[in-house]
Parts: structure tokens; sequence; C-alpha cells
């Protein structure tokens, strides 16, 4: 399974056009929600191994929220890149040191002792591809650039796998770089 393309879409989508927002943070949160029922859905595109040290989706609303605020702030003309990179920069923090699944291994592996994110991926140019996510006019064309967005910044996450290979007459140490999550 991949990146819950259609978790997101929907539940932002469909959120957005309702138009109920009470305010900027319940969108926050609705966008938080979202991203992190997504996320669980995640694995590294080499091989199968979901997340099972993911971070609270308050860390999302909080750059959400933040974002939302200089937004407003700024309210002269469309917003440039530089607010959203609270938001951004939240999405980086969330993939920070991620634990996944040591097993099943990836190819040539055999037992795994941890399997991790190294690179979180870059705040820009995720930061402008929320941007101009928030330049459609369509609810559900947002949420789908959002997704859009969040597709392309996963494509820039890395870990590492480290383990074991077989190998006779015993196992040998085995370390595993796998680049990007689907």
């Amino acid at each position: 399974m991949s990146w819950g393309s259609s978790i997101f879409e929907n539940a932002v989508g469909y959120w957005l056009e309702s138009n109920e927002a009470p305010n900027d943070d319940a969108t926050a949160k609705e966008i938080a929600s979202a991203y992190a029922r997504a996320a669980r859905t995640v694995s590294p595109r080499q091989f199968t191994s979901k997340p099972i040290g993911l971070k609270s989706e308050q860390l999302i609303f909080g750059g959400f929220s933040a974002s939302f605020k200089l937004a407003r702030l700024l309210s002269i003309g469309k917003p440039n890149a530089a607010v959203w990179l609270p938001a951004a920069s939240s999405i980086v923090a969330y993939w920070t040191a991620v634990t996944f699944s040591p097993m099943p291994p990836p190819p040539g592996g055999l037992v795994g002792t941890t399997n991790i994110t190294v690179v979180p991926g870059l705040p820009t140019p995720l930061n402008f591809q929320i941007g101009s996510a928030f330049q459609e006019e369509d609810p559900h064309k947002v949420a789908e650039s959002l997704n859009s967005a969040m597709e392309n910044h996963l494509m820039t996450v890395t870990g590492l796998w480290t383990g074991t290979a077989p190998a006779a007459p015993s196992p040998i140490p085995y370390v595993f770089p796998w680049v990007s999550l689907k």
C-alpha cells in the first residue's frame, strides 16, 4: 500500500467544500488529521515496511495554523512562499527519525534490527507547492494540489534499514539505504 491519496484528498476536499470551518485552526486541524491518517499507509519505495513511530498530528496542526496566521497578517496580495514555511517545516519535522518496522526485510536482507528515516526531506520546495495549492479556486483542486505536494515531499524522504543478510556459515551485517516513501 502507499500514501493514502484518497484519504487525504477526500477529507480535505470535502472539508473545504463544506465551508463550515469556524476558523483557520479548524481547517489546520482537519488537514493535520487527514495527513496523519494518510501517513500511516506509507512504506519505503523499495520494499514494504510500515511506520511504527509516527509523531502526533499536533505537529502538523501547529505548522498549518502558523502559516494561516501569517497569511492573514500579510493579507495584501497573495501570500508568498515564506508564509508556508511553518506548514512545510512541520511536515519535515513529522518525518524526522521516524521508525519503520524492520520486518519484512528489504531485498537481500534476512533479519532487521532498525529501520529509520535519516533525511526527512526539505521544507523547500514543499512550501512553494503548498502555497500554489491554496491559490486554486475549487476546494477539490486545493486538496488535489496539496496531495501532490505531499507526494512530492515523500519522494525526498530517505532512510536506512540495518540487519543481517544470508551468508555461510552465518548471517553477516547488512545495511540497506532506501530512497523515498510511497
